[in-house]
């Protein structure tokens, strides 16, 4: 009889997008990596992301009333590894935040910035929805998180 693989496998191999969702918490900018966002409904317009309950930014963002969803362009790992890592305030001097909306990572394929609609626990996250009052996006390729790898996205046609 074969072992079944670990479930964690089995769900690694859908490729998700990765993006940095970031909220205030006093005086300080902070980020996290999250490769859970979705989708949810245009009219209103609504998204979710989940969030691990073991995380150590846990409770700055299940009592966030506002944060934004910055999706990642393939050239920005870096803020994923960063994000990813527990590296998570971000100085007012490394000016990596838009100055017209102080939530925004610059140089982001996809932006979009919301209003806390619901949460509700589910299993071992909390998950988030946000109902969107602004975003934006840009050129470029998206960075993909595939069976424990990144990539990124291509264009056909």
């Amino acid at each position: 009889m074969t072992q079944k693989p670990p479930l964690r496998h089995v769900l690694g191999a859908f490729a998700t997008g990765v993006c940095v969702i970031t909220t205030c918490h006093g005086d300080e900018v902070i980020g996290l990596t999250a490769n859970s966002f979705t989708s949810v409904s245009l009219d209103p317009p609504l998204v979710l992301w989940c969030l691990d309950k073991r995380c150590e930014r846990y409770d700055i963002f299940a009592g966030a009333t506002t944060f934004d969803i910055n999706i990642l362009s393939s050239d920005q790992r870096d803020f994923s590894d960063r994000f990813a890592r527990g590296d998570a305030a971000i100085g007012n001097h490394e000016g990596l935040l838009t100055l017209d909306h102080p939530l925004r990572l610059k140089k982001v394929i996809g932006w979009l910035s919301c209003t806390t609609y619901d949460t509700r626990a589910v299993g071992d996250h909390l998950v988030i929805t946000g109902q969107v009052e602004a975003y934006d996006y840009g050129a470029g390729e998206g960075l993909t998180f595939f069976r424990g790898r990144y990539g990124q996205t291509h264009m056909f046609g």
